[in-house]
């Protein structure tokens, strides 16, 4: 103990003597460690960190999925009848199963809209969180008949209600109907990670949804559970999986092809976003690693000056292994001094990550808790303490076995220990940016592919066009007559008010089965799918979306007349690919998620194709069948209006001519196309952005490390440039000189990193569009790029060597 003290205050004192160099190396571990603690408090925050509830391991996601032939992998939630024989299988202390719901606060002078949850007696307590007040629901609540209760969120209770403890027992006015309230849920509970819900119902099966019939028409019930103690996940998945092949041989109609799946809750939550915040986590573990070479060559080029003292150590009796001990104590005093500003750099970092994921709208689950935790200072103190050994390890080994005789000598070391120093240099310098080229591939690729995609017809014009929800409660509007007539009056109104030009609606949006005229008949559950649209006329004209062949949607398409429908491009294309579909007919046969009707039984007469629509996924057009609103009334559409002006300031005037239908009917999730778009976009702009930073970063630091290596190997070798310049040798010669060694590690290095960019193309191979992963111009842009900056990194040394004044170098050496 009394040794390492010893070598601290050793190491303090050398650092102190050297802060040129000090700075310079703790900067450079700062921007390493700093931005690795940065990416990984964001990945502890959506992957690492557990769930805010008791025993988080225990809690699983299920859901029924088969693979769809032609269509890939589809999952949904599970039926009432399965959730029964699931319950029954004796595995899970709870199952739970809720549909998400919208609900109108229709009490007080104004509506107003909150987010909703119909759920089972059992869905909260299997979270084993207790109200801050009241009760759970109760199973005899899930009956019909039954008195309507309800479980008001912390929020909620906070704004309506003042936080009024004496609130149970009061009744809250839903859809115009009475709910006693018998809970409120603490401030910190979240359901599905990040989210406040505001209320809480029972849900009501109906006797169709629990009979035989539901287990092939309800699979739309979102199931979680809570395994047993001593239950794994895999014992878990594997009881599924039998009781999948049980139900398929007793219900071949319902369950045949259909399979169970058991996963971790967490990570269901996650799923989408781990393989990219692992590959920004990668990226930015290379700047590290670029970071801990460059400082590992400033290492090598300070044990030059200290070949004396290290000598002289060696000769008053210090082992090899004591002065290890000692050069490893000093880069680990660097690391920590990195590390500690790294921390500092990671805490503003955090704050930038949580204002740029609100700048491009890049929706990550659990965002809003970035944070320093244990977690992160646990990794921030593993990579401080790797990073020290790592950069410090080698020149310690280098410096500590220098030859006695050798390092005493006037001339210092011999020719030999210098040729392995240099290589030893070079070859940090050559991994430098073999990284930095696979860095720069990345963001290549990223750019290149946004280059592609905001050149992608988008299908529509969002140009002042802006969206907002509208739902008619069912039992204000219980028939489709009522529905049809009130959504008619309004896109009326709103035709004729100042300042809109054209307003339409669109709802279902629900995925369907559907049979082409024409095409083999699929086995059940084999046909194929597409995204099931109910539209007005109007609509078309409105998103700015063309038609490319027959007629849009018109008054004569009204209910009773002949059943008609309009399909994408894409349908076209993939259906009737040597002919056009106008004609022809199609058949929707059940929705995909829950093998319900889709209410278009009857084959529909296609009269017409419009474009591809890209708003949600750039990368693949849905398939759309788009049926008019006319023969296929629905409670809930979204709305979309073009104005003359700023979208948003026409808002007030929609909202009044819906109050002026239904005074109790308010609008939800108001946005503009503009800002749906954008928020499209910033799913990859987002990552594109971290990524080019890295890169710009790691091309920074590599450019600096071959300039450190140059402008070393030049002092090294000015008598040997001194003698030649004296023997005849133009400024050119040794300019050449320099040049050659910086090119060939230039060269060494774009080759490295050119194989490993190429053997990393799969990991990006599913984030690129319209190119390759292995795309040429792109490998061939990042690479002359490297070049020439590494080049020119080089060059500045090497015009210094041409300046060397022969006489003055050999008197000085």
């Amino acid at each position: 103990m009394p040794t390492i003290f010893q070598d601290v205050r050793y190491g303090l004192r050398v650092l102190a003597k050297n802060p040129g160099y000090a700075a310079v190396a703790v900067l450079t571990l700062a921007l390493g460690i700093g931005f690795n603690s940065a990416i990984f408090s964001l990945v502890d925050a959506v992957i690492l960190r557990p769930l805010p509830y008791p025993d988080p391991d225990e809690l699983v996601g299920l859901g029924q999925w088969r693979n769809q032939q032609g269509e890939g992998y589809i999952q949904t939630g599970v039926s009432a009848p399965n959730i029964e024989d699931i319950a029954r299988a004796g595995l899970f202390q709870h199952v739970a199963y809720y549909r998400w719901s919208g609900f109108n606060i229709t009490e007080g002078s104004r509506p107003e809209s909150v987010h909703g949850i119909k759920a089972s007696a059992e869905l909260l307590p299997m979270f084993g969180v207790a109200p801050q007040l009241g009760r759970h629901l109760a199973p005899e609540e899930m009956q019909a008949g039954q008195e309507q209760v309800a479980i008001i969120g912390h929020s909620l209770w906070k704004m309506r209600y003042g936080a009024d403890p004496g609130v149970l027992g009061k009744t809250i006015e839903l859809n115009e109907k009475r709910y006693a309230i018998v809970g409120v849920m603490p401030a910190s509970f979240r359901f599905t990670w990040d989210q406040e819900i505001d209320v809480f119902v029972p849900l009501v099966l109906s006797q169709e949804e629990r009979s035989e019939i539901g287990r092939g028409t309800s699979r739309d019930l979102q199931t979680q559970a809570r395994l047993k103690a001593g239950v794994s996940i895999p014992q878990a998945q594997a009881a599924m999986n039998a009781l999948a092949e049980n139900l398929a041989r007793q219900y071949p109609v319902a369950n045949k092809g259909w399979g169970f799946k058991v996963e971790p809750l967490h990570a269901a939550y996650h799923r989408h976003m781990q393989t990219p915040l692992l590959i920004m986590l990668g990226a930015v573990l290379f700047v590290l690693l670029i970071a801990c070479a460059n400082v590992a060559n400033l290492l090598l080029a300070r044990a030059t000056g200290r070949k004396r003292e290290v000598a002289i150590r060696v000769a008053i009796g210090a082992s090899r292994r004591r002065l290890m001990e000692q050069l490893l104590t000093e880069s680990l005093l660097l690391a920590s001094l990195g590390g500690t500003l790294g921390l500092a750099l990671a805490y503003a970092g955090d704050r930038l990550l949580t204002f740029s994921l609100t700048r491009y709208e890049f929706s990550i689950p659990n965002a809003r808790v970035i944070a320093i935790d244990w977690r992160v200072l646990l990794f921030s103190l593993v990579i401080t303490i790797g990073t020290g050994i790592v950069f410090g390890l080698a020149p310690s080994w280098v410096t500590a076995k220098a030859g006695l005789n050798e390092s005493l000598k006037e001339g210092g070391l011999s020719t030999t220990a210098e040729s392995g120093r240099r290589r030893l240099r070079n070859g940090l310098v050559v991994s430098e940016m073999a990284l930095a080229l696979v860095l720069l591939t990345g963001a290549g690729l990223l750019v290149r592919t946004f280059m592609r995609l905001v050149d992608v017809d988008l299908g529509i014009d969002p140009t002042n066009v802006v969206t907002m929800g509208l739902r008619l409660p069912d039992y204000k509007y219980p028939s489709v007559a009522q529905q049809a007539l009130f959504y008619r009056e309004l896109l009326r109104s709103l035709a004729s008010t100042p300042g809109i030009k054209s307003a339409g609606a669109e709802g279902g949006g629900s995925n369907v089965f559907f049979q082409p005229q024409g095409q083999p008949l699929a086995a059940p559950g084999q046909e194929p799918t597409a995204s099931y649209k109910i539209v007005t006329t109007g609509f078309f004209k409105t998103m700015g979306t063309h038609l490319v062949a027959g007629r849009e949607f018109s008054a004569r398409d009204a209910e009773g007349t002949t059943p008609v429908a309009i399909v994408s491009e894409t349908v076209a294309r993939r259906y009737w690919p040597h002919s056009s579909p106008v004609g022809s007919h199609l058949t929707v046969l059940a929705r995909v998620y829950s093998g319900q009707s889709a209410g278009a039984a009857q084959p529909l007469e296609i009269v017409g194709v419009v474009k591809d629509v890209r708003n949600d996924d750039l990368w693949n057009p849905e398939a759309d069948v788009y049926v008019p609103f006319e023969q296929h009334p629905v409670s809930g559409v979204f709305l979309v209006v073009k104005t003359a002006g700023a979208p948003a300031g026409m808002v007030p005037a929609v909202r009044d001519a819906v109050l002026a239908l239904d005074k109790e009917q308010p609008l939800n999730d108001v946005r503009t196309m503009s800002d749906i778009i954008s928020q499209t976009y910033g799913a990859l702009r987002f990552p594109m952005t971290l990524l080019w930073i890295f890169a710009a970063l790691a091309l920074l630091l590599s450019a600096v490390g071959i300039f450190g290596v140059m402008s070393y190997t030049v002092s090294l070798r000015t008598q040997e440039m001194a003698i030649r310049m004296a023997l005849g040798a133009s400024g050119r010669d040794v300019l050449g000189l320099v040049l050659r060694e910086a090119l060939g590690v230039t060269l060494f290095g774009v080759a490295l990193g050119l194989l490993a960019a190429l053997a990393l193309s799969r990991v990006m191979a599913g984030y690129v569009y319209g190119i390759k992963a292995t795309d040429p111009l792109t490998l061939a842009a990042a690479s002359l790029l490297l070049f020439c900056i590494s080049l020119f990194a080089g060059y500045l040394p090497a015009r210094r060597a041409t300046r060397v004044n022969p006489i003055k170098a050999l008197r000085y050496e």
